[in-house]
């Protein structure tokens, strides 16, 4: 709860801060991953499914809180650069699965070199100790959602 008209021109101000910096980071991200013909939205989901076997598309829309048209239209476009695959599971034919494919496995490597230059970048001219501050303050920050 805000306590002052003060506190509720900071709340705005930090708002306004972490919108800036989540669209600099995503637009940083679409260029790097240009020359890949990938874009950061893709990547997410590269980088879900290489973290698991497999995964159920309504799953993955809710984890990532995609809207369900959306990821199907970037399934498609992953799923015609041969990195995703859709499964039906024999049990349950109105799930629909997703795996990356080999090319999807190899691709993963350069996607997450990409994100970590952009990522470099945006920590340039921070000390280790300003890095693991914010490290620490943004997980608590995500700890109170």
């Amino acid at each position: 709860m805000v306590a002052s008209k003060h506190d509720a021109a900071a709340l705005d101000t930090l708002d306004s801060l972490i919108g800036q910096v989540r669209a600099a980071i995503l637009a940083a991200l679409d260029q790097e991953l240009q020359p890949l013909d990938m874009t950061a939205a893709q990547y997410v989901i590269i980088v879900k499914l290489a973290g698991s076997r497999s995964e159920s598309m309504a799953a993955l829309c809710k984890t990532l809180s995609y809207d369900p048209g959306a990821m199907t239209r970037m399934i498609d476009r992953l799923e015609r650069k041969g990195l995703v695959t859709r499964l039906r599971p024999l049990d349950n034919r109105r799930s629909v699965m997703l795996e990356l494919t080999e090319a999807g496995l190899r691709m993963y490597p350069k996607l997450t070199e990409c994100v970590a230059q952009v990522i470099r970048r945006f920590l340039a001219g921070f000390a280790q100790d300003e890095i693991s501050e914010l490290k620490r303050l943004l997980q608590k920050l995500l700890a109170n959602a």
